[in-house]
């Protein structure tokens, strides 16, 4: 029998342990293995510990335990007497130009992203030389640069994969992040900008191949969606999240910290929501954190009303961004208010130098604080409606008032009591309810808030509010995970039968995509 190269052996280990997971990210795992240093399946049970070993950009925490574990078994396997397979020696007849490196396969298919070489000489002169100053290129420049890595990808694949163009986008992006990357230095050392070149990478693949149906990629039909396929695929609830549902902290730990939601109800009954800045009570909620996770993500969803009578703290504007920070690692009213002090008067700036449409031109004529104005102009350059995300109500309106006389929708909702953005007091509402009431009397508190909402009760992004939402998310936030997306999966009108269809879900959405890397541009060129 002719034997396995090591690349087809890992993708076994990789499959036995998941084997819902999609092929491309089956291919990114193998690469990455590959570049640490794995030449056979032996070296599998060093991978869990060896310093700068890291998955959880491509694997949620879960399916990366069952991967290590299933690495660990399989190099015991090896040492109980199985012969690793090694690395074919490469062909005799080899250049400079396309060795690869050592660790990889000889298969082309895996190793040509990795031993990937931009032609850099062959760039127009101006955009090599922005690049050496760490200046940003000028959109003509860029795009000729897209043209030719493109015809330099397809000398290796006719078609790539949107992981193998990702590759390419990202060896492109940290080797010169001041020229190519989405976000400036103010944004985290981990985050890397890298969408909209794979947008444009991406979208100039397809042109290409526009005509050439033999090269298209198209789904495997007949697959049945598992349970773990489907958690692959569209990852939605723990999307950005850091501690989406922890271990417990104790064998048979639900009764003890039973009690201790019933102690925090009873201190609620007792103070109400003064009490959330107590001492007891705030510990009581950090120990209870299994449970309030365990309870937000149960497979028989509780309504929200129904969550707030279990846990009343979790509903005062202190415990959401304390739960928030303890499932995303971000403190969200100092992020986000930093974000907007530093990048809001650019973003301003932007849109005065080049008004989007006449709703972006109408606000800035206006006079308001920075942080309401910004959202306003995100909004109307995205043609979302205002009240898709915020409400004006009575400024001397209560929660029953507001439940009784508004028709309150169901998605989430920063409901602001007075005339402005900026009079100061706000409400949450979700699924028609309001469940939260301001203590800090500003904007970006409610924003705070609102925006903690979606993670912390695994909801989606509204449809009226989408680019907006997410748009806060990357740029002012700074989640950027690679895989999945928290816009709602509705439904649109076919460009080719007219028949309601599912919508294409992305990662990243082209139009974020696109303002992100044209605010870039301008904060560099201007």
């Amino acid at each position: 029998m002719m034997s396995t190269t090591l690349g087809e052996e890992i993708q076994k280990v990789i499959s036995k342990a998941l084997p819902g997971l999609l092929e491309e990210k089956k291919e990114q795992l193998l690469q990455r293995l590959l570049s640490w240093g794995v030449e056979s399946t032996d070296d599998l049970k060093y991978v869990e510990g060896a310093p700068g070993v890291d998955l959880s950009d491509l694997l949620p925490p879960i399916q990366i335990r069952k991967l290590l574990d299933s690495f660990m078994r399989a190099g015991e396997q090896n040492q109980s007497g199985d012969v690793p397979p090694t690395i074919p020696p490469p062909p005799s007849t080899v250049t400079l130009d396309t060795i690869s490196p050592p660790s990889l396969s000889s298969t082309t298919a895996v190793t040509w992203p990795e031993s990937f070489q931009v032609p850099w000489n062959q760039m127009p002169s101006e955009l090599r030389s922005a690049v050496a100053n760490g200046k940003r290129p000028l959109p003509p420049d860029r795009r000729k640069m897209i043209r030719i890595i493109v015809d330099e990808i397809r000398k290796h694949e006719k078609n790539p994969s949107k992981a193998q163009c990702l590759a390419v986008a990202l060896k492109i992006v940290k080797k010169y992040p001041k020229s190519f990357s989405d976000f400036d230095d103010t944004q985290e050392k981990n985050e890397i900008g890298y969408y909209s070149l794979l947008k444009q990478i991406k979208t100039r693949v397809e042109h290409v191949n526009r005509d050439n149906t033999l090269s298209r990629r198209r789904r495997i039909s007949g697959v049945t969606d598992t349970p773990e396929r489907m958690q692959c695929r569209e990852p939605t609830a723990t999307y950005g999240c850091t501690q989406w549902q922890p271990e417990p902290p104790l064998a048979n730990s639900d009764d003890v910290l039973e009690e201790k939601r019933q102690t925090l109800e009873n201190l609620y009954q007792r103070y109400g929501k003064s009490g959330a800045d107590r001492s007891d009570v705030c510990a009581l909620m950090k120990e209870t954190y299994y449970l309030q996770r365990k309870h937000i993500n149960d497979t028989q969803v509780l309504p929200i009303k129904d969550l707030k009578s279990k846990w009343p703290y979790l509903f005062v504007q202190k415990h959401i961004y304390a739960h928030f920070e303890e499932l995303t690692s971000i403190a969200i009213h100092k992020r986000l208010n930093q974000a907007i002090q530093e990048y809001g008067k650019v973003l301003v700036d932007f849109f005065k130098s080049k008004p989007t449409n006449e709703v972006v031109k109408k606000i800035l004529s206006s006079e308001e604080e920075v942080g309401p104005l910004v959202i306003k102009l995100i909004l109307a350059h995205f043609r979302e409606d205002l009240d898709g995300l915020l409400l004006l109500a009575n400024r001397c309106a209560t929660a029953a008032d507001l439940q009784a006389t508004h028709t309150i929708p169901g998605s989430p909702r920063l409901i602001v009591l007075g005339d402005t953005l900026t009079s100061g007091h706000w409400m949450l509402t979700i699924e028609g309810e309001v469940v939260c009431e301001g203590i800090q009397p500003s904007f970006l508190s409610g924003l705070a808030t609102l925006f903690a909402s979606y993670y912390i009760f695994n909801l989606e992004y509204q449809e009226e509010a989408a680019c907006t939402l997410e748009f806060i998310q990357r740029r002012f936030v700074g989640i950027n995970p690679e895989r999945g997306t928290k816009k709602s999966k509705g439904k649109v009108p076919s460009k080719t039968t007219g028949q309601m269809v599912q919508k294409k879900q992305v990662a990243v959405n082209p139009h974020v995509a696109t303002l992100l890397c044209k605010v870039m541009d301008f904060q560099w060129n201007f």
